[in-house]
């Protein structure tokens, strides 16, 4: 979804992206009929841009295309990233409150990034969804080719313990329940009611990781 016009965009650019999944997409799919997820879907879309717009950003993009979530930056300036950081932690809580739970990363490098051709590719890129392929929560994890960046915006990252693949180590990540943890662990108790098994463990590593 183009929210810049073109004049103003930096195609090929070292810029920040987060890559987001959506989480238990396929079991919606089965389980949910079509109109209503596409409503679903829209509506959650349309809250993602209101809150790019609300936060008043026009060095953000969105792009997304079935389970996958997209947001990348103009540039890779502090701005950028601090404004990208703010959207990124509202888009996860309400996420949480529509039962819609979201897991990502957030890498930094060169990508072309074609809005208007919606033609998206570059390291970072992938660094972010590899990344995002074994976090083990419902959170951001920071790639190492953003983490010094990240150093010292204590509001919105910290350096904590954290579910991967590979095991409990410690990860730069978004910090996008501060504040909120009361409501965060209501709905997460709610998305409980809604799935079984290995999936449960998402819900349990993410209230640890929020202790």
């Amino acid at each position: 979804m183009f929210l810049l016009s073109a004049m103003k965009w930096n195609n090929k650019n070292e810029r920040f992206v987060v890559f987001l999944d959506i989480m238990g997409f396929k079991d919606r799919v089965a389980r949910t009929p079509m109109e209503k997820l596409y409503e679903q879907l829209v509506d959650f879309n349309t809250e993602i841009v209101n809150i790019i717009a609300k936060n008043k950003s026009e060095e953000v993009q969105l792009a997304q295309f079935s389970d996958s979530i997209v947001l990348f930056t103009n540039n890779s300036e502090k701005e950028s990233l601090n404004n990208l950081s703010a959207i990124l932690c509202e888009i996860m809580k309400e996420a949480i409150y529509r039962n819609i739970p979201l897991k990502g990363a957030l890498a930094k490098g060169l990508i072309v990034c074609d809005m208007a051709k919606q033609l998206f590719f570059g390291q970072a890129l992938i660094d972010a969804y590899l990344l995002e392929e074994s976090v083990q929560f419902y959170g951001v994890a920071v790639h190492h080719t953003a983490e010094k960046d990240v150093v010292g915006m204590k509001e919105q990252y910290r350096d904590i313990k954290i579910p991967l693949k590979g095991g409990t180590v410690f990860h730069y990540t978004l910090v996008w329940w501060l504040n909120h943890q009361d409501r965060v662990k209501e709905n997460l108790n709610n998305i409980r009611f809604h799935v079984s098994d290995s999936p449960r463990k998402y819900i349990d590593n993410t209230i640890n990781v929020m202790s």
